[in-house]
């Protein structure tokens, strides 16, 4: 470590031109990797190893015809949609759906238009009674033709009208607030248009897009109507610019105040010999080149991003939502190695040390100690690595290389820097010593070398602070909840977020929810399985949040379609119905479907003997399109996979119990050794839920245990005292564990965002904690009284804790004002953690290096 610091010191008082021209090249090449990023991907999980995650994946390998319609939602909001003016906003909504962009990939039956929706019984009344006309209605009229036209309408034909309105909706006095309409658009239509699934990927969320601005056009025709879309591919067609603008801005503040910050914190005290003008002066040339260090390390930590992402190494991913907030995590990290080296530099010099002399000394005490935080804080990043969340092993190596460039910049390119401009002044003899000899002086060290009465008489405070954080902290750590919502990445009054509130508040979620069921196995082709498959669609009729026609299921699986096809259609409404198909009647049976049997979906079984594998292979030949579908013939004429679409409303909240209902009904499925799978958006956030929850914990131990195993070495090899590495580390379990505490406190969830704190907390730590102890080992080489040694540590070394900790706060405090809801606990975390950093590092820390210094006899410390 010392090799290390010598060669800095050398280099930067020695050879400075060099250093800052070798630093100018990095920048350079970095510059120009950083301009080679890949755009920001606003997707979150990748390739994550659970069974409701991989299912999305392998329905597309799977089924052709998987993903190959998706939905549209439009959603009218108002005092009461159930007017006039509210169909009259439905038919506008009509005509802009007929003529944009994407109505020819829309989906429709015959006879029906591509928009349906809870004016389903207006629009049968209008198609079956010319006369009938809203013109010269008014809105009790209205709702009296609405309750008539819909008691005339099949029953199932009722229920999805009315499962169209709100939570609120009075059939009685025909009043809602609020009432849904569904497009089906045929995705599988726009990738074969559009070169494939990435083509798709593109123009559909384009397409959706501008269907949604020009609905919303509708609203300004209505005093009381609002009409708005949604989709996912509505948010996917966010191309990440409003996160983007938000991170640019809270970085633009961070730095504002930062600079404010350290303006204060560098300022010199003008006196006799040194006026205004001079130290206002040195004052700046400090910020200055703090600043510019700081900005320099993230320009490189972007570059070896691009480098180390896609195209080039390919370690990491992409740049993502997470890896965002590095520049904002390095301005709060980075100023702490600044303020350190720089108030060590400035004492150096006051005590009347050459140039030459102070730059060597600083980096050869702070260097060391900030060499030390750097590689203990990467140790806490880097424990991301065990994640299994890409995106968090992405940001931990991202991060740690940040922060090891902000430590070579401050060790190399600071002092040859300051080394130039003071070897002028030096050799002016303009350097006004006494300026820079308050250490010790200032309100800041006088608080903290007032807290050494602890260590030296109430040493149970600290060990009381010790337990009694660390304990209630592990306590809040098992109590949080996981929360992961994608709409967390947009501003909290981005339409598309306030629409899916209304759907998630009205709706529960929307009636455009599907979720998809797969089967896995070696031959689903049985009749036990084919039966058991009837018996779970039917368990879920009577499950929470599964919408039900009539008596059945809403449901695509090949039982669904087989029904279907046997059902009897209407020529025309009130005509007789059409008489069934003998032939495909017959031909189901000699398969052994039981039509003759059984009601409803049961007359769909078969028996016994039944030869399901020849019915699969009929039904794939008759209709390949529908049946392709659900079922998956590999190569060698086997069916092993299996698809079921059923309708929901379960929406984030309900998908917990959904996928437990789910997994109950298919239980006689899983008992005949087929995998079951449950998927959709919601169910997938859980498990990354689950998974950010899972990967925290693991988290936690590893960069703990990691931290200490590198301090142990260390202060083994150097001083053969391994366990002060297990006394330096003791108060950041402390100070990991209080922000687990302030979160419970502040009812604050684990999200992909705050999920990241155990790094940043060990980050914060770490620095805080080292820099006391090796400024106390320092101490003891001078007093070998303990107690006179962290008093003295304390009244140096103390002000430039406080300092940091005031401008990581600044920093970091601004997240607090983001309109992005992640970001905003994010800030009131770390402040929690800098809080707590700094009651580590003063009140519990100090203790426990007195009681380590006592347990060895005088003679050993004055060694040290």
């Amino acid at each position: 470590m010392k090799l290390l610091t010598n060669f800095f010191g050398s280099a930067a008082t020695k050879r400075p031109i060099v250093t800052i021209l070798v630093v100018l090249l990095l920048t350079g090449f970095f510059g120009y990797m950083s301009s080679q990023a890949e755009e920001l991907s606003t997707s979150f999980g990748g390739e994550l190893d659970t069974p409701e995650i991989q299912a999305q994946s392998k329905l597309g390998d799977y089924f052709a015809s998987s993903g190959g319609q998706s939905v549209f939602q439009v959603i009218i909001t108002g005092d009461d949609v159930l007017t006039v003016d509210g169909y009259k906003a439905w038919l506008e909504i009509q005509q802009v759906v007929a003529t944009s962009e994407i109505s020819e990939y829309l989906v429709s039956q015959p006879g029906q238009g591509a928009l349906q929706g809870f004016f389903g019984p207006i629009d049968f009344a209008r198609a079956f009674n010319p006369m009938f006309s809203i013109d010269q209605m008014n809105d009790e009229q209205f709702k009296q033709a609405y309750k008539s036209a819909s008691a005339q309408m099949p029953p199932e034909f009722q229920a999805f009208a009315s499962a169209l309105l709100s939570e609120n909706y009075d059939a009685d006095e025909v009043t809602s607030t609020a009432g849904l309409a569904i497009i089906t658009i045929d995705s599988a239509k726009i990738a074969q248009n559009f070169g494939g699934s990435d083509g798709a990927f593109i123009e559909q969320p384009r397409m959706e897009v501008q269907l949604s601005e020009e609905l919303s056009l509708i609203s300004s025709n209505f005093e009381n109507i609002e009409v708005s879309g949604f989709s996912f591919g509505l948010l996917l067609g966010n191309d990440g610019g409003d996160f983007l603008t938000e991170i640019g801005i809270l970085f633009g503040k961070a730095f504002l105040i930062i600079l404010g910050v350290l303006a204060y914190i560098f300022f010199i005290r003008p006196r006799k010999g040194y006026g205004f003008f001079k130290s206002s002066r040195r004052t700046l040339s400090d910020l200055l080149l703090s600043l510019g260090t700081i900005l320099l390390s993230i320009l490189w930590m972007q570059g070896i991003g691009t480098l180390l992402g896609p195209g080039f190494l390919n370690i990491i991913g992409a740049p993502n939502q997470i890896s965002q907030i590095a520049p904002i995590l390095l301005i709060g990290l980075g100023v702490d190695y600044a303020i350190h080296f720089t108030g060590r530099y400035r004492e150096e010099l006051g005590e009347g040390l050459s140039v030459k002399d102070s730059t060597k000394n600083t980096l050869s005490s702070v260097g060391i100690a900030l060499t030390l935080a750097t590689l203990a804080t990467i140790v806490g990043f880097l424990s991301n690595v065990v994640s299994p969340l890409p995106e968090f092993k992405d940001f931990g190596i991202t991060v740690s290389f940040g922060i090891l460039f902000a430590l070579l910049l401050v060790m190399t390119f600071v002092p040859a820097i300051r080394s130039l401009l003071d070897k002028k002044a030096e050799k002016k003899d303009s350097i006004n010593r006494e300026a820079f000899s308050s250490s010790g002086e200032s309100v800041l060290n006088k608080v903290a070398g007032a807290s050494s009465i602890i260590p030296r008489k109430l040493k149970l405070i600290s060990i009381a602070l010790l337990l009694g954080i660390s304990s209630y902290g592990y306590v809040s750590f098992t109590n949080l909840d996981t929360v992961f919502n994608f709409t967390d990445f947009l501003p909290e009054d981005d339409p598309v977020v306030a629409t899916l509130a209304v759907l998630t508040d009205e709706f529960g979620g929307g009636f455009g929810e599907t979720t998809t069921v797969l089967l896995e196995g070696q031959d689903l082709a049985t009749p036990e399985i084919h039966n058991a498959i009837i018996d779970a669609i039917n368990n879920l009729a009577t499950a929470d949040n599964v919408v039900v026609f009539g008596e059945n299921v809403a449901n695509e699986s090949v039982v669904a379609s087989l029904g279907a096809m046997l059902a009897p259609q209407d020529a025309t409404p009130g005509a007789p119905p059409q008489a069934p198909d003998m032939n495909l009647i017959s031909g189901l049976m000699s398969y052994g479907v039981q039509l003759m049997t059984g009601e409803g979906m049961d007359a769909l079984k078969v028996s016994t003997t039944g030869d399901v594998d020849s019915l699969y292979k009929s039904l794939l030949t008759m209709d390949p399109a529908t049946f392709g579908g659900s079922l998956y013939l590999n190569d060698e004429g086997i069916f092993t996979a299996q698809q079921i679409k059923i309708t929901t409303s379960a929406g984030s909240e309900g998908s917990r119990q959904l996928t437990e209902d789910i997994y109950s009904a298919f239980a006689q499925v899983t008992d005949l050794g087929v995998d079951v799978a449950a998927t959709n958006d919601s169910i997938v956030t859980n498990s990354v839920s689950d998974l950010i929850s899972a990967s925290q914990f693991q988290s936690l131990i590893f960069a703990i245990l990691s931290s200490m195993l590198f301090l142990i070495i260390y202060y083994w090899i150097d001083l053969r005292r391994p366990f002060l590495g297990v006394v330096t580390i003791f108060p950041v379990i402390a100070i990991v564990m209080g922000t687990y505490l302030g979160m419970g406190l502040l009812e604050i969830p684990l999200n992909p965002v705050t999920a990241t704190l155990t790094g940043i907390a060990i980050g914060i730590g770490v620095p805080f904690v080292i820099h006391v102890t090796n400024r106390f080992r320092e101490a003891l080489t001078k007093d070998s009284n303990p107690v006179s040694a962290i008093t003295s540590t304390l009244k140096t070394t103390g002000g430039s804790l406080f300092g940091s900790a005031f401008t990581t706060m600044a920093g970091f405090g601004i997240l607090t004002t983001s309109t992005l809801k992640p970001f905003q606990q994010m800030g009131q975390v770390v402040l929690v953690s800098i809080g707590f950093a700094l009651v580590a590092s003063i009140l519990i820390l100090p203790t426990l290096l007195v009681l380590w210094a006592n347990y060895h006899n005088k003679k050993t410390a004055k060694s040290l």
